[in-house]
């Protein structure tokens, strides 16, 4: 057994492993069953990347809720740099998805309105993720009890991209996974804290109906979409209820300025714990009842600054080790994770 400060962890058991770490299941060593992920990060395979893992560390140790992933412990031994973090028994939400297809209208509300509690801190604290996508949210199920959705605690994790953001100041740093991208960010356009919303959207429409709502073959092609189509709107089943195509409508806006505000999302009304809320007035958006069509407003992206940050930055973001990966149900720019042990999400052995 290896040591670690208060916990302990043996490299048997190894949970997964990244470019530029690897991740152990651990656990402290006089409460045996608190289990903990132990992410072992080799300095030597940091390289610039150094100053994005100080930046995690930091933004972690301000973050103290239930449904943000806790950072425990960090010590720097031997070269390494060891992240002591809660461990989730349930995975991620892809490895969910992949599981159940498509989830209810009630399991969403009940993911959502954790999601939406820990989005609360990070806005208190002016704080945007910037990699919000489903395998950065992980479960955790109750030990000795059967899971389910109720029950099922869901926290955001992975903080690689994270940054604090002041108020009316803008962002152009082109990170995150293209898939969930906000049209702004993969323009290369300036953008604000109203991207996570876009994203939070995305994960949304594909725990609806199982899929992205805007989808290309490659990031490049993901681009030149948004670019050619200033007015454009997901295709919503049309069973869904009132209040989620609200939902879905206001944070699926192209036009960040149209977008739903955080205090629109914190307070609407699909996030009610009872599933006869009231239904909510239209969102200042047109579409139509088979969930397709185009919106009243042109895009005023263009209205931003550019950086003039070329779609190459998302290539040169992946350093050696890395590679685009994609799947049914997401395209990323971070390295996949191969787990060895069931029940932990890949996104703890990411940087």
């Amino acid at each position: 057994m290896e040591s670690v400060g208060k916990f302990e962890f043996n490299r048997k058991d190894l949970i997964g492993h990244g470019a530029f770490a690897v991740v152990f299941k651990g656990r402290h060593k006089e409460k045996r069953d608190w289990e903990v992920a132990v992410k072992c990060i080799n300095k030597k395979n940091l390289s610039k990347s150094q100053s994005l893992l100080g930046k995690e560390i930091k933004i972690l140790k301000e973050l103290r809720h239930e449904n943000i992933v806790r950072l425990l412990d960090y010590q720097e031994m031997g070269g390494c740099i060891y992240l002591i973090m809660e461990y989730c028994n349930g995975g991620d939400l892809a490895e969910y998805l992949q599981t159940k297809g498509t989830l209810s209208e009630d399991t969403i509300r009940v993911f959502l309105q954790q999601i939406a509690k820990a989005m609360k801190v990070l806005q208190s604290k002016g704080i945007l993720h910037r990699d919000l996508k489903p395998q950065n949210i992980l479960l955790c199920h109750p030990e000795g009890r059967k899971s389910c959705s109720i029950n099922t605690s869901i926290k955001i994790a992975d903080f690689g991209f994270a940054r604090h953001l002041q108020i009316n100041t803008m962002a152009a740093t082109l990170c995150g996974s293209p898939m969930y991208m906000a049209p702004e960010v993969i323009m290369s356009q300036n953008y604000d804290a109203k991207a996570d919303l876009w994203s939070i959207g995305t994960i949304v429409y594909q725990c609806l109906t199982g899929k992205a709502p805007f989808h290309a073959s490659s990031p490049q092609e993901l681009r030149l979409f948004y670019e050619s189509n200033e007015t454009l709107l997901p295709r919503i089943p049309k069973e869904t209820s009132a209040n989620l195509r609200h939902l879905l409508m206001g944070l699926l806006q192209r036009n960040h300025k149209e977008r739903m505000s955080f205090e629109e999302f914190f307070h609407h009304p699909f996030l009610e714990s009872s599933s006869s809320t009231k239904k909510y007035s239209p969102f200042p958006v047109i579409y139509t009842n088979s969930g397709s069509g185009s919106s009243s407003s042109s895009s005023s992206t263009s209205q931003l600054a550019s950086p003039q940050v070329l779609l190459n930055s998302l290539l040169s973001i992946v350093t050696d080790g890395q590679r685009l990966h994609s799947s049914a149900t997401t395209r990323t720019l971070r390295l996949p994770i191969r787990n060895s042990a069931a029940g932990q999400s890949k996104s703890q052995s990411r940087l």
